[in-house]
């Protein structure tokens, strides 16, 4: 039984979701599940076919990719590959087969960046922050810092930890000046290193209770005090702080890097050019006029801009009740760079890049050739180990109060519920809560589905995809449905 339990544990957590979407349950009863075809997806496609020609173009100019880029790379070519191994699963009734090809896990394929997504939102809702209402607070760097930024950890983590630290004092302040005694603050941070276009821009996005915690005397519980919002006026005090402090915190950095000769690693001399590839072409709405393109853009409420570049923005709120609501912001905190559903080949080769708002000029689509694509891809690839997930406060592993606070879920929840860290949620139970699809239901006769094993010889696979891709077993290769009118988050 424990090798059976095993196997299971491994298919339900190396498969993917082919979407990820708003969670909803779709009227009647939940539906059949078949894989997604990851031969249809232009960036496996893209990949496959130019990958080597672009490491090989890196070499020649004595400029090698870092190997944690050329890995992350290359196991997107084979995510969603049956012929690199699956787990084969059998219906206890009929006895039909099906096979789930294994993933890759890496942040910047569309299909397990939305696996994570799902998964890391749901356990953020049932398992870290409590009800109680929460703004989104958005932390934007000029150009010239957000390039720094980008490719120094360090420096990152000083920067939007300067950050996370003066919303809690403003909060704080706010507080004491009411006459609340020890008031406790916190943040979820994540740090998003793109932009619109597969651009490298990183900020930050901090979702913060609109309130202050304050423990009772005994220390055996905690209740939340709600705070009046911020007004203009203050969301421009918190960024005018922000940017006094990062101003000291840039100077010891350039300081500790002068004394440093060797600071910057050859490793990593290609990312920063991959960066600043441009597209080939822009793809503009021809409705778009001139006099149009000139009319300043309006002023945004709650948002404040420094003398030095910074940009503030705190107008998006969730009510305290709103679960759904805020499980769909942590879904867009951590969605992934690249929705599959925006990029397509076109008959000439190059990839036509569908922009999620139209920018200046009219600009709707961008184009890239496969190379350039490419190199704007490494430069996405997130250093290894670097935390893009940061708590802050309250909120932290070992704060006090966390115990206190975090909910408690029901047992009786109409969807599945996350586990406890460091237990992940399964692959059939992600798809049920978030499109209330049966991952095992037997599409043949609607019995259920059971693990059998997980196949890696290269022997075995062929045999079983034979028997499998039969006349008999065939079905389909289809995700969830992406013409839903709650159309994935990632896609939005």
């Amino acid at each position: 039984m424990a090798g059976a339990h095993g196997w299971r544990v491994r298919i339900l957590q190396t498969s993917n979701l082919h979407h990820a979407g708003p969670s909803h349950r779709g009227p009647g009863a939940p539906r059949s599940y078949a894989p997604r075809d990851a031969e249809a997806c232009p960036l496996t496609g893209l990949l496959r076919d130019h990958l080597d020609e672009f490491i090989a173009g890196c070499d020649d100019d004595q400029r090698p990719l870092p190997r944690f880029v050329d890995r992350q790379l290359r196991a997107i070519t084979t995510c969603g590959d049956l012929t690199h191994g699956f787990v084969r699963l059998e219906c206890t009734s009929c006895r039909g087969p099906r096979v789930v090809p294994f993933s890759c896990k890496v942040r910047l394929c569309p299909s397990c960046a939305g696996r994570r997504m799902n998964e890391q939102a749901a356990h953020l809702v049932d398992r870290v922050l409590p009800q109680v209402p929460y703004r989104q607070w958005v932390l934007t760097l000029p150009g010239e810092l957000a390039r720094v930024v980008a490719f120094d950890g360090e420096l990152s983590t000083a920067v939007f930890g300067v950050f996370a630290d003066e919303l809690s004092r403003w909060q704080r302040e706010r507080a004491n000046d009411l006459g609340i005694a020890d008031p406790q603050t916190g943040s979820l941070l994540e740090i998003q290193r793109f932009a619109d276009g597969a651009r490298l821009y990183p900020h930050a996005h901090a979702v913060v209770p609109d309130g202050v915690f304050v423990a009772s005397s005994d220390g055996e519980s905690a209740h939340f005090i709600r705070q009046d919002p911020p007004s203009d006026a203050d969301v421009a005090h918190v960024v005018s702080r922000v940017e006094q402090r990062l101003t000291r915190v840039l100077a010891r950095w350039r300081a500790g890097r002068h004394r440093d000769s060797a600071h910057d690693s050859e490793d990593t001399d290609i990312l920063p050019v991959c960066a600043e590839v441009r597209p080939t072409e822009f793809v503009r709405l021809v409705s778009q006029h001139e006099s149009e393109q000139g009319r300043p853009a309006p002023k945004k409420p709650l948002c404040a801009r420094s003398p030095g570049g910074l940009e503030l923005h705190a107008e998006v709120t969730i009510a305290a009740h709103d679960r759904k609501g805020l499980e769909r912001l942590c879904r867009y905190l951590s969605r992934p760079p690249i929705p599959q559903d925006r990029l397509e080949r076109r008959a000439d080769g190059k990839y036509v890049l569908s922009l999620k708002r139209t920018w200046k000029g009219g600009t709707k689509a961008i184009v890239f050739k496969p190379l350039d694509l490419i190199a704007r891809l490494a430069a996405l690839v997130p250093a290894p180990y670097l935390a893009l997930r940061r708590f802050h406060g309250v909120f932290a592993p070992h704060h006090t109060l966390r115990a206190l606070i975090v909910p408690t879920p029901s047992a009786d929840s109409p969807v599945p519920i996350a586990p406890k860290r460091p237990g992940r949620m399964s692959w059939a139970d992600l798809l049920m809560r978030v499109w209330a699809i049966d991952a095992l239901k037997c599409p043949h006769c609607g019995g259920r589905m059971r693990v059998i094993a997980a196949i890696h010889d290269p022997d075995a696979i062929t045999a079983i995809l034979a028997a499998v891709h039969s006349e008999r077993w065939d079905i389909p290769a289809t995700g969830p449905p992406i013409d839903s009118p709650l159309a994935a988050l990632a896609a939005a």
